[in-house]
């Protein structure tokens, strides 16, 4: 994945054409290891990041939008220092190094130009960002290596900048001069090692891609060994390495982004050369744009994996919360159950108390309840007297009659709750993009803690008295202008934070359009507020899953596969995948007009009532031709 050496000789080239004369405008750094220069060119602004995280170090031109801190790091500030106007003057390449030297003309503090640099080394966890002054000593660096770090090279203030130590390898041009039949290190291996990692050992600038490419544009097995291969597959492998050799120098760069298959979003790595044989490859027109989608398309899915993992762990904690509380009102309840036997032992002790010895631990009775008369043995607290242990059973009724009715009204909203916790799961598990994560957390952050959010809006509550008092002395100038703006800014947030989670939307057909919510209060929204009486509504069958809505335009009629591909869609985002599936692998959906769809008083978001309905027995699937959001 990282940018090789043969790609930032590319690269080199690309930047230098698009920065040709070039001056600073601004310096950003979004984060501790990323900076953004923004250059003039001409009327023209154009946003270069470099990166210099050690999982993820990049250099590039990008159109993303990057948040500007408040408060700029020393880093950042150094760099302004120096470099705000400056002309850049070329960008250099040490021979196939992943190494960037911009050199800038600048004013110093005399009013004097002279020449000051800035080090991009993009090479994995040694990466760095460094600034130098003209006679090539460190002013700093965003990352500082002493010599506990390292004994061979240290990048700290006022230090001489030298560049990274060379590796045992040789370039490209060391190969094209000599170009014998079979490259050396084909025949001089010392242990047995893998074709590509031979190559990669060997020269200087490739990348694992590049060499992986150069042995199946080989047709040889990516696992065999140097020691497997006879003396025609060497050559083979020698003509193909050439070949590539050659494309490099006459700088035939065609950046390109490759695929594991032809149906993949995100593309596992990209080069500046097209390698015609890696087969699922999409060409684009500049190195850069395939840096910028390749790492955007990463970073987004980096941000919904751990987005995800902290909703799912969350609500794991809260479903076991709940589960908790069931079992423990359903231990209630079942001692609940236990009360009319406690009643009768208590009127059966109360009537026959004669018969109870003093400090007796269990008595036999006549059963009065039973029409056949049989014994009854009850067991008593041998510290209590006889009329002691007759209150103690009607105590123990009258805890057991409390625990009952209370326990039975608990359990309700616990198996409710559950249930809401178990929509939202599954509303979790068919989550695709950060919106739908987003509208998760939001239900999930509104309705986990509601007494909370009560006492929350208590505290803002203020006497009448209290609001006419701020009104006749609003405070010191500008307060009621802060307070404005922030609530403007909350307004904004609001408002932007609803536009970026509507509902997903599938276009079926002209005038024939499904709509799915995101979450439970989507689903509320789409079902109560947004269907019309007469488009059709969907929900898989006794599962937990979206609200599904068939909106259809006056004029145009509805057709049989448009109702099932609604059904599909409303399985697709059901918890199908979590249960055993009937009928083939099909799921049952019911269907009805929303007119006949009902929210139950008090109920949670999601959860309604339906009836007049029709059920549906489809394959989970989404429509091939969708305009989905």
């Amino acid at each position: 994945m990282p940018l090789d050496g043969i790609g930032s000789k590319f690269l080199t080239k690309e930047l230098n054409f698009e920065l040709s004369n070039a001056r600073t405008d601004r310096i950003y750094q979004p984060d501790r290891f990323t900076i953004i220069i923004f250059f003039r060119v001409e009327r023209t602004i154009k946003k270069l990041l470099i990166s210099a995280n050690p999982s993820s170090p990049r250099i590039y031109l990008t159109t993303g939008e990057l948040e500007n801190p408040k408060t700029p790091p020393p880093f950042c500030m150094m760099l302004r220092k120096h470099l705000l106007g400056a002309r850049l003057i070329e960008i250099i390449q040490p021979e196939y190094e992943r190494v960037f030297i911009f050199k800038f003309s600048a004013l110093n503090e005399i009013g004097d130009l002279e020449d000051k640099y800035l080090i991009a080394e993009i090479m994995g966890r040694y990466s760095n960002i460094i600034l130098l002054n003209q006679d090539k000593k460190i002013y700093d660096s965003i990352i500082h290596v002493d010599q506990e770090i390292s004994s061979k090279r240290e990048i700290m203030p006022a230090r001489p900048y030298q560049l990274p130590p060379k590796q045992d390898k040789e370039t490209i041009d060391f190969y094209l001069k000599q170009k014998p039949e079979i490259l050396s290190f084909l025949d001089t291996y010392q242990v047995p090692s893998r074709l590509d990692q031979a190559i990669l050992n060997n020269v200087q600038g490739f990348s694992p891609l590049l060499s992986r490419s150069i042995v199946a544009a080989s047709k040889l097995e990516a696992r065999s060994h140097l020691d497997q291969l006879s003396t025609e597959a060497k050559q083979e492998l020698s003509k193909k390495f050439y070949d590539v050799c050659e494309m490099i120098k006459a700088g035939a760069d065609q950046p390109t982004l490759y695929f594991r298959s032809e149906h993949d979003q995100q593309p596992y790595d990209f080069h500046a050369l097209e390698l015609k044989a890696l087969p699922y490859r999409e060409k684009v027109s500049n190195l850069s744009l395939v840096m910028d989608v390749f790492y955007r398309l990463r970073d987004q899915e980096r941000q919904f994996n751990q987005f995800h993992h902290r909703l799912e762990r969350k609500l794991k904690q809260a479903i076991n919360r709940a589960q908790k509380k069931l079992d423990f009102h359903q231990q209630d309840y079942n001692e609940g159950l236990k009360a009319e036997q406690y009643q009768k032992w208590g009127e059966l002790l109360k009537t026959q108390l004669y018969l109870v010895e003093n400090q007796a631990e269990e008595v036999e009775l006549i059963d009065y309840y039973d029409p056949e008369q049989n014994p009854i043995r009850i067991k008593l607290k041998r510290g209590l007297s006889p009329s002691e242990n007759v209150k103690d059973l009607f105590k123990k009724y009258d805890k057991a009659k409390a625990k009952y009715k209370s326990s039975k009204r608990f359990i309700v909203q616990d198996q409710a709750e559950l249930e809401w916790l178990h929509s939202l799961n599954t509303a979790l598990e068919r989550a695709e993009v950060l919106d739908d994560l987003e509208a998760v957390k939001l239900e999930f952050d509104f309705y986990e803690k509601p007494e909370k959010n009560r006492k929350k809006s208590a505290q803002n509550k203020q006497p009448k008295q209290h609001i006419l008092q701020n009104r006749l002395n609003p405070g010191k100038p500008g307060k009621r202008k802060k307070f404005q703006a922030q609530k403007k800014k909350q307004t904004k947030r609001k408002n932007k934070q609803e536009k970026s989670l509507p509902p997903r939307k599938f276009s079926l057909a002209e005038g024939i359009t499904a709509y799915a919510g995101r979450n439970n209060l989507q689903n509320d929204q789409l079902t109560l507020r947004r269907a019309k009486p007469n488009d059709l509504w969907f929900h898989a069958k006794d599962l937990t899953g979206t609200h599904v809505i068939l909106e259809i335009q006056d004029g145009y009629q509805v057709e049989q596969e448009h109702i099932l591909t609604a059904a599909q869609i409303a399985a697709w985002y059901s918890e199908a995948n979590q249960v055993q599936t009937k009928h083939g692998g099909q799921i049952a959906v019911d269907s009805c007009l929303a007119q006949h769809v009902k929210k139950p008083k008090g109920a949670r978001p999601g959860m309604v009532i339906y009836d007049h309905y029709k059920t549906y027995n489809v394959k989970p699937q989404l429509p091939s031709r969708t305009d989905e959001n």
